[in-house]
């Protein structure tokens, strides 16, 4: 039986102050995540200006002429290609870092609750990345599943809504859109979840993909509100701390609102610092979370 929601969010806290340095190693992983798209951004700015250079020095009296110039490189098959596999190379090295870190980060966690002794970030890395990169990829899958039978039964719920609207329709029918919709919610924040425990499963247990996600099948039916309840509290907390550290750094920075922009420079850094290592922590503490809930066990003796 898996634990508590709040038993399993203890023990993902006290795993985290006993291993204090994986935030700062996901706060790596999240910023080195970004910049793997930075070169798409940069050769796109570079080839755009250039357009718009040679298109102004082709008719100087024309204002337009740079940005016909812009549109019509940014509209090329070749423009499209180059920046499209560059932007999709980069998300394919981000996602392959997120792996590397969870195959690293969930062992460590979870040895932490055990209290055993020993390092298990780079063992997890060099023997599990393959098994979790399986894993993570049975888990996208089956997300991407849940997000189109949500979309489907949401637009199919409200297509019907849009048709009898004028006519009224039946309580059958009104029982029947209700439900389309409650499945199209509750489907999604079931599977989310799951997916993240099959995970945690392959890389602290070393099952396999589909050993993973049936033993954490399970456990979800277990105790599905468990599951329901931390997927929303950490997916409500990964939207609203980013947005409560930048309004802090809002005010305080207003107080400086007349100074040089240089002067503004490191507080804005050290304000973006702390906004991403909140962030970082709010993750870090929800895979400590998901692996209390996919791997730990409660007594009823």
């Amino acid at each position: 039986m898996p634990p508590a929601f709040l038993a399993a969010l203890r023990l993902a806290l006290r795993a985290v102050t006993r291993e204090p340095w994986l935030l700062a190693v996901g706060l790596l992983v999240a910023f080195l995540r970004r910049a793997a798209v930075w070169p798409a951004w940069a050769v796109a700015s570079v080839v755009l200006a250039r357009s718009a250079v040679a298109a102004a020095a082709h008719r100087p009296l024309d204002p337009v002429a740079p940005l016909e110039g812009a549109l019509a490189t940014a509209s090329a098959p070749r423009f499209l290609a180059l920046v499209g596999g560059l932007w999709l190379s980069g998300i394919l090295v981000g996602a392959v870092l997120r792996v590397a870190y969870v195959a690293g980060a969930l062992p460590t966690l979870g040895a932490a609750m055990a209290g055993a002794e020993g390092r298990r970030f780079a063992p997890g890395i060099a023997f599990g990345f393959p098994r979790v990169l399986a894993a993570a990829g049975l888990g996208l899958a089956l997300e991407a599943g849940a997000a189109i039978f949500s979309a489907t039964l949401a637009g199919a719920a409200l297509g019907v809504t849009h048709r009898v609207a004028g006519e009224g329709g039946s309580p059958w029918l009104a029982a029947a859109v209700a439900l389309a919709l409650t499945l199209a919610v509750a489907v999604p924040s079931v599977l989310s979840p799951l997916a993240d425990a099959g995970v945690a499963r392959a890389a602290v247990l070393g099952e396999g993909p589909g050993e993973a996600f049936a033993s954490a099948g399970a456990r979800v039916l277990a105790r599905p509100g468990t599951f329901v309840l931390a997927g929303l509290a950490f997916g409500a907390a990964a939207l609203v701390v980013p947005g409560i550290a930048a309004g802090v750094g809002s005010a305080l920075t207003g107080f400086a609102a007349y100074a040089s922009p240089l002067v503004l420079v490191g507080p804005n850094l050290m304000l973006a610092a702390a906004g991403a290592a909140l962030a970082a922590g709010v993750d870090l503490a929800w895979l400590g979370t998901i692996t209390a809930l996919a791997c730990g066990h409660v007594s009823h003796a």
